[in-house]
């Protein structure tokens, strides 16, 4: 008994030798299974190095766990995100407190001298240590792999598209804005506010405005286009929040002033010679024309930046297959279907076709349900798809609790790594989660620059100013950088107001 003194065991009580038993109490609580068999010192070191090691821990994860605040999720969070090889150190831990937790396991065991059992029930003793020692290593190894995945996910390259074509020489020269950053002529004035600390990712002044592009490719499509074209702006200080849906089929999007790409097209003359959803794939093809880590994104925030009069900060292009899993992911969407989607020959993301029939109604939404819901086009057009594709961001922004998203971030790892790309920097997700957060999803100013807007309802007035030949829109730059700078430089309520627009939940219905 080297740990015991002779008057400890003196007086210890005399007991069968239960060795499972002891070591089952340890497995539970190490050091319990030694004070089970009187050995109270040995005990005692094992208690208290429990508690030094697993009390913090434990609390920590029941935060992440169970914790509703998100502020508190966030504080908790955002180390890892800022650096990622903390998580490497927690799987270090995690190995060092697996190893703690057999030894005094098997220390148990063996403390209650398994050997002068009898003959006949070491073997079952044998099996019941296994046993334990499985069942110990078993949340060890969950902790690990999500702690692994978490840090694959943090420092996995997000941004560069393996479709991009190399880059090529080119003598053009430009003397205006530089390629790859979105560049406009028009500054959209903020809303006075308290001056508050702004985190790094987002601009010093003015709002953040992300770029979402919903990807349609995949088996029987050529390339991906770009049918899902949406900007969210939104105000860091306010959390006011703007939504600006492209068409895809908008024609001749203009280049900056200046731009080094503004002559590459013969059939239209400082614009984009193709429709608006072609844009992404065409700049992959012409990184001598754009620059930053992804051409096809660069092309995109250069242009529809221009369109809109504003700077586009960052972009987010989601598949259609990554779509349907992280909807699933995170348990399904409650949206208010108002008019009825009906599709006899729906393309599903294998391949394969159904029909499809989504009744007026309040629906949960799976993955797959949710992406025919925003993406079927069969006895509609784009306009009604651009409706129904922004109820589907809304009702992601009111239901998505920013706490379980950070809590399940490791399980939809695979589906964003294999299908979103985004130049969002990985250690200000937090600071994105936070603002989303900030969000009023009431008061959503949303503006669709089609034909025929309902905010222009019996006036001549566009967002079109001409149309081509194969009737396709041409969008008037002018009045859309107009229309953007006056929705940005208002309160939400009082711009839905003065440009006469639909309230968003008026079209989307209320899932209440």
């Amino acid at each position: 008994m080297p740990e015991d003194s002779t008057q400890e065991a003196r007086a210890r009580p005399e007991r069968p030798a239960r060795p499972f038993v002891a070591a089952l109490l340890s497995a539970i609580v190490p050091g319990a299974g030694h004070l089970y068999l009187g050995r109270r010192r040995r005990g005692w070191i094992f208690i208290g190095i429990t508690a030094a090691l697993v009390v913090p821990a434990a609390l920590l994860l029941a935060v992440v766990i169970y914790g509703s605040g998100l502020e508190l999720a966030l504080a908790v969070s955002r180390p890892f995100f800022s650096n990622p090889n903390l998580l490497i150190l927690l799987v270090v831990l995690n190995a060092a407190l697996l190893g703690f937790r057999a030894f005094a396991i098997a220390d148990a065991f063996l403390a209650a001298g398994p050997a002068a059992a009898p003959t006949r029930t070491r073997p079952v003793l044998a099996v019941g240590l296994v046993v334990l020692l499985v069942a110990t290593l078993v949340p060890h190894l969950y902790v690990g792999h999500r702690n692994l995945l978490l840090h694959d996910l943090l420092t996995h390259d997000f941004v560069t598209d393996p479709n991009q074509a190399a880059t090529t020489t080119t003598t053009a020269t430009t003397t205006g804005p530089a390629a790859g950053g979105s560049t406009t002529s028009t500054t959209t004035p903020r809303p006075t506010t308290t001056t508050t600390s702004l985190p790094d990712a987002f601009p010093e002044e003015g709002r953040v405005n992300v770029l979402l592009l919903g990807g349609d490719s995949g088996i029987d499509r050529r390339g991906i286009r770009t049918d899902t074209m949406i900007v969210v702006s939104i105000d860091p200080a306010t959390g006011w929040t703007a939504m600006f849906g492209i068409p895809r089929n908008l024609f001749g999007l203009p280049f900056p002033p200046g731009h080094v790409a503004t002559d590459a097209w013969d059939n239209c003359d400082g614009c984009f010679g193709m429709i608006a959803n072609e844009l992404y794939a065409w700049g992959l093809r012409r990184p001598d024309l754009f620059g930053g880590a992804n051409s096809g994104a660069s092309a995109m925030k250069d242009l529809v930046g221009h369109l809109l009069g504003i700077d586009i900060h960052y972009f987010a292009l989601v598949n259609l297959e990554g779509f349907v899993e992280i909807i699933d992911a995170i348990g399904g969407v409650d949206i208010v279907v108002t008019e009825r989607v009906y599709d006899s020959a729906y393309p599903n993301e294998d391949g394969t076709v159904s029909e499809m029939d989504l009744q007026p109604g309040l629906h949960h939404m799976n993955g797959h349900l949710a992406l025919y819901y925003a993406r079927s086009r069969q006895g509609s057009h784009d306009f009604d798809r651009m409706n129904r594709q922004r109820c589907v961001l809304e009702a992601l922004a009111e239901q998505a609790d920013p706490v379980t998203l950070l809590r399940e971030f490791p399980t939809i790892v695979p589906a964003v790594e294999e299908s979103v790309l985004t130049d969002l920097p990985m250690a200000a997700i937090p600071d994105f989660i936070e603002l989303v957060a900030k969000v009023n999803t009431q008061e959503i100013v949303s503006i669709r620059f089609m034909p025929d807007a309902p905010e222009f309802a019996g006036t001549p007035t566009s967002y079109i100013g001409d149309w081509t030949a194969d009737r396709f829109p041409i969008p008037d730059r002018g009045f859309i950088a107009q229309t953007v700078a006056t929705a940005l430089s208002l309160p939400p309520l009082e711009a839905i107001a003065v440009l006469n627009l639909q309230p968003l939940d008026d079209v989307c219905g209320d899932t209440q």
